[in-house]
């Protein structure tokens, strides 16, 4: 047999095992996609972290004893809740996750605590989200009353 015209199939057959041999299982590619997720709604909501500071003292002002200055209380309050839940799950999160962490399916039990965590920090970053946008959209609408 020429060995000319086989060669280009065993280069073809052999980048086909090299890709099978080093991609990623399915467990791996729900894994990477799940943390995209995760990843995603902290970078939809962390540039609002300047806003939530900004309205955390322009209400300072408008605090006093009254009920309408209560009401600027305790939206600077949940502003202030929203920020203080972003730093601690923020920190929390790169404890679970540290940065350069290969996470693979080859250590079963390793792999499955990882993704359990990593559903529950998508729900808890979702609920973050929620506080963050809802406190901030509260202390916006309070503002504008007052303007």
């Amino acid at each position: 047999m020429n060995t000319n015209k086989l060669w280009p199939f065993l280069v073809i057959i052999g980048l086909l095992l090299n890709f099978s041999c080093n991609g990623l299982s399915k467990e791996e590619e729900e894994f990477d996609v799940l943390m995209q997720k995760v990843i995603d709604v902290h970078d939809e909501v962390m540039p609002k972290m300047g806003s939530m500071s900004s309205l955390i003292k322009e209400l300072e002002s408008k605090i006093d004893t009254t009920v309408t200055g209560k009401s600027y209380e305790k939206a600077q309050k949940d502003l202030k809740d929203s920020y203080d839940f972003m730093m601690d799950w923020m920190s929390n999160f790169s404890t679970k996750f540290p940065y350069g962490e290969e996470v693979t399916a080859d250590d079963a039990d390793k792999f499955e605590a990882k993704m359990k965590m990593l559903q529950k920090e998508e729900v808890e970053v979702n609920k973050l989200k929620e506080q963050i946008n809802s406190s901030i959209a509260n202390a916006e609408k309070l503002l504008k009353k007052s303007s």
